[in-house]
């Protein structure tokens, strides 16, 4: 996800030659059934868990079976991979309703070992991470130079390995936009939790889906911007 280039650092005054890190940006064509649907910013590697999530959350498929065949062709056209993907007719996810409980504290303890994984941002400073938790630990992270892509990856993993039924939280490191908000719906989570700010259309979806949502989540204090009727803050 690194790349080293070389650059010109003015600093008081003074010009230094030096070689800097920065995050690598790719992007993937992504055909269905032999249609380009969309064209995906990503941070390599994890690309089978970057289309399995995309599919998920845009609603083509619900589970791995339902992809019959997936298919990368690197052409390297200006750093541009296609993938060629196959899908059964997919039948409807139904979520069971879920009752739980967190301590507030675990709300910090989590957000901050998520943040100590964003091991290419310390390095440059491009990148965002999110995570999905069971409300105990983080069951699975993603850093990527996208927010969605990193969302992306989660889904994609969570899929690939079963554990959707296990996700509570959907943690990020960025703002939490209406899109967050749709991702975390499709993927069943009853929290998104943010130590960045949400939009007045997330807040709003939140409310609808029933799904809460904390912005601002740092030092010892964050904000509830909306709640879920089947989880409790204690």
């Amino acid at each position: 996800m690194i790349k080293f280039v070389k650059i010109l650092r003015l600093n008081n005054g003074r010009k230094e030659e030096l070689e800097d890190k920065i995050v690598k940006e790719r992007n993937v064509n992504l055909y269905l059934n032999d249609k380009l649907i969309e064209r995906i910013v990503y941070s390599p590697p994890f690309e089978e868990e970057l289309v399995f999530g995309y599919l998920f959350l845009k609603d083509h498929i619900n589970r791995k079976n339902d992809l019959k065949r997936i298919v990368f062709k690197d052409e390297d056209k200006g750093h541009c991979t296609d993938c060629h993907t196959e899908v059964e007719n997919i039948s409807n996810n139904s979520l069971l309703e879920k009752q739980f409980s967190i301590n507030s504290s675990k709300l910090f303890v989590l957000m901050k070992e998520l943040l100590s994984k964003s091991i290419v941002f310390k390095q440059t400073g491009g990148t965002h991470v999110s995570g999905l938790s069971d409300g105990q630990k983080l069951i699975s992270f993603f850093e990527d130079v996208s927010r969605q892509s990193t969302i992306f990856k989660l889904a994609g993993d969570a899929i690939l390995t079963d554990k959707l039924s296990e996700a509570i939280i959907l943690f990020t490191s960025g703002r939490i936009s209406e899109t967050a908000v749709q991702y975390a719906k499709r993927l069943g989570v009853m929290a998104v939790v943010s130590r960045s700010a949400p939009t007045d259309f997330a807040i709003e979806t939140a409310k609808d889906a029933n799904i809460m949502l904390i912005g601002f989540l740092r030092g010892n204090r964050f904000n509830i911007y909306s709640t879920n009727k089947n989880l409790k803050i204690i």
